[in-house]
């Protein structure tokens, strides 16, 4: 829980929002330092996206460009952007002050050595990674407050961690081993000068800018969990969108499909709503066909309406196209995109008189007349209002036995959910906007952890893709840390309290800026009665917390790569006996045939001048027999074997991880 509450915290706070642009930004310069030629808007997204492993949206890599530009750092040509000359001689210049930095390191701390000089130079840049990776926080906390010497308390550790990364390095020397950890040791925590400061403040303000861009990515395991097996029912505003290929949220609900398979959610509606769908698109289709008979082919063009331009993009002219178009859409779309059914609840007789009864109840129309008044200073129509509340009865109902929730961007409904408790994490309706931005559909969605920044960090480092060293500064590191310190020092309870309510805040779609304040408010609150002076309480704070979550770290990482190993073995195996196979049935058979083959011509035909011609015709023939032989028999049986195989292969894997980790 409290990696959730710092990971979103980083994510909605304005000044880390602020920071995650610079990090975008000098992502960007780095990009375009290392290619070494212009270029453009996408090519830029492409990259960016490869190294966080995700596309993040467009308009990020704007703002960075437009950060940039302002600064004169970068120009745009002919649509391709690229750097200033003067800012890529300022690049050229500190990439060679770097290297001769590391050199000038390993020269002053880690020498004399067996190992060559490029393999300990590398391994230096290896172990400073794996050092900040567990010991960010640490360096931090002695960076900010000078008191704390937090680095010394954990040189044990530090070595322990150094020691085993050390030892399974197979370019360094054997004999250098016991030396290297104690100087790494050495200079990291005991000696100051220059040239290690500005080692350490690369090293340090990468892997904070790897935690800014890895937190504003991807969806944070509370909201994962929360709508994990449970009913999405979909409202008839956002049936009409699915399948229109100019509704706004057209990429946005294919991507959410994806999504819904992984977590098991359940796509459908309610009779009550297949009912209002059918009865809206018929009097569209009125509309439809009226606007195609009226205006020419260019003003329908023209029009903002989305069912006229999805009709426009499925190559609609004539008036018999506009009418087969929504004959296509008179009923409900039966998948979310291509896979994901989309399945009718009303399967209880019970569920259907618990939506009659509410329909009937005068209380409860009033109660959503009001809340639709309210906002738009109307009343609501009969029929829709019906709808409303028969939609909410019917979830209410569901929600008595399972995960639901209502899919909508009704504002009745949706406000309707907000004066109700959350229950199993999940509100009665959400918005569709609000649903993409918690499961970050354009931003790495459920495959993409933003709680861990560390193989962010290590490609920034492999890549040189750090930030230029004015960057961030101190005040902006030590944010970070006191954001984590006072979580630390919460009491559990209430650190549960701060993320229902961070929950809670985003489930209504309230903008990122309100949640944040919100959020902050929280701290201040709960740090007034629990919290005395960061300092003092960081020296007596006892940090069997943070050993455990080492520890836990340090154990996640040994199975997994045990189980990379047991991985490897058996692919090898698998590998091999794949090559063995396919060189058994396409080469040395054939071949073997081939040579029978011209044996039989040579001792059963005459020898004459035209008998060669018999070989070209056998081999004409085996050739032609192996190709239909392998089309129709011999790879769709190595295909069945292969899949066996890979089976077998998973199954001794588990087998073995689970004989070796017993």
């Amino acid at each position: 829980m409290d990696k959730i509450i710092k990971t979103l915290h980083l994510r909605l706070d304005s000044t880390s929002r602020s920071l995650t642009k610079n990090a975008i930004s000098q992502l960007i310069v780095r990009i375009l330092f290392q290619n070494g030629k212009p270029l453009t808007l996408g090519q830029i997204g492409t990259q960016v996206a490869s190294l966080l492993q995700t596309s993040i949206a467009e308009e990020r890599i704007i703002d960075g460009i437009s950060k940039l530009s302002e600064k004169n750092e970068i120009k745009l040509i002919k649509d391709k952007y690229d750097l200033t000359k003067s800012n890529r001689r300022t690049l050229e210049k500190r990439y060679e002050e770097s290297k001769d930095r590391l050199e000038r390191i390993i020269d002053n701390y880690f020498t004399p050595f067996n190992s060559s000089k490029e393999s300990i130079i590398e391994w230096f840049s290896d172990a400073t990674v794996e050092f900040f990776k567990a010991y960010s926080i640490e360096w931090i906390s002695d960076l900010c407050y000078t008191k704390t010497d937090r680095l010394k308390t954990k040189k044990e550790d530090i070595f322990s961690h150094i020691s085993r990364r050390t030892r399974h390095n197979k370019d360094l020397d054997p004999t250098d081993y016991d030396s290297l950890i104690e100087k790494f040791i050495d200079a990291i925590i005991y000696r100051k000068d220059v040239d290690l400061d500005a080692h350490l403040w690369q090293y340090g303000t990468s892997a904070f800018a790897a935690n800014l861009l890895q937190s504003s990515v991807g969806a944070d395991p509370m909201s994962i969990n929360a709508f994990r097996d449970s009913k999405c029912i979909l409202d008839t505003n956002v049936l009409m969108n699915i399948g229109l290929e100019a509704s706004e949220y057209h990429d946005a609900i294919k991507k959410l499909e994806v999504v819904f398979e992984k977590l098991n959610i359940t796509t459908g509606y309610f009779h009550i709503t297949e009912q209002e769908y059918i009865k809206t698109i018929a009097n569209k289709k009125k509309e439809i066909l009226r606007a195609a008979s009226r205006f020419s082919h260019e003003v329908i063009k023209a029009t903002d309406d989305h069912f006229l331009q999805s009709a426009v993009k499925r190559k609609c002219f004539l008036i018999e196209d506009f009418e087969n178009f929504c004959n296509q859409i008179a009923n409900p779309p039966k998948r979310l995109d291509a896979v994901k059914e989309i399945q009718i609840f009303n399967n209880s007789e019970e569920l259907d008189k618990e939506i009659e009864i509410a329909q009937n109840d005068s209380e409860k129309r009033e109660i959503i007349n009001n809340i639709y008044k309210t906002v738009t200073g109307n009343d609501k129509k009969e029929a829709p209002l019906l709808h409303d509340v028969g939609i909410i009865a019917g979830t209410e109902y569901l929600r008595k036995k399972e995960k639901a929730f209502i899919l909508s961007q009704e504002i009745s409904v949706n406000r309707y959910s907000h004066s109700k408790p959350v229950k199993d994490d999940l509100p009665i309706a959400i918005k569709l906007e609000t649903l993409i931005n918690m499961l970050a559909i354009d931003n790495g969605g459920t495959n993409v952890n933003p709680l861990d920044f560390s193989t962010l960090f290590a490609n920034m480092i492999r890549f040189d893709l750090h930030p230029d060293k004015n960057t961030f500064q101190i005040a902006d590191l030590s944010k970070l840390l006191d954001t984590e310190l006072q979580i630390e020092q919460l009491p559990a309870d209430e650190v549960i309290k701060i993320a229902q309510n961070l929950h809670a805040n985003r489930l209504k779609g309230l903008p990122d800026d309100e949640i944040g304040l919100a959020l902050n408010r929280e701290f201040q609150d709960v740090k007034l009665k629990f919290v005395q002076d960061l300092d003092i309480v960081y020296e007596n704070l006892t940090h069997e917390k943070r050993e455990h979550q080492i520890k836990s770290s340090k154990l996640d990482k040994t199975e997994k790569a045990l189980k990379e190993r047991i991985r490897l073995e058996e692919t090898t195996a698998y590998e091999k006996n794949v090559l063995i196979s396919n060189l058994k049935w396409f080469l040395l058979l054939p071949g073997a045939i081939a040579i029978l083959t011209c044996f039989g011509i040579y001792y059963y035909t005459e020898k004459t001048e035209s008998s060669y011609n018999n070989y070209f015709i056998g081999i004409a023939i085996n050739i032609v027999f192996w190709i239909l032989s392998s089309i129709t028999v011999t790879k769709p049986k190595l295909f069945r074997r292969n899949e066996m195989l890979k089976i077998k292969m998973e199954k001794t894997i588990e087998e073995r991880f689970e004989k070796e980790t017993s």
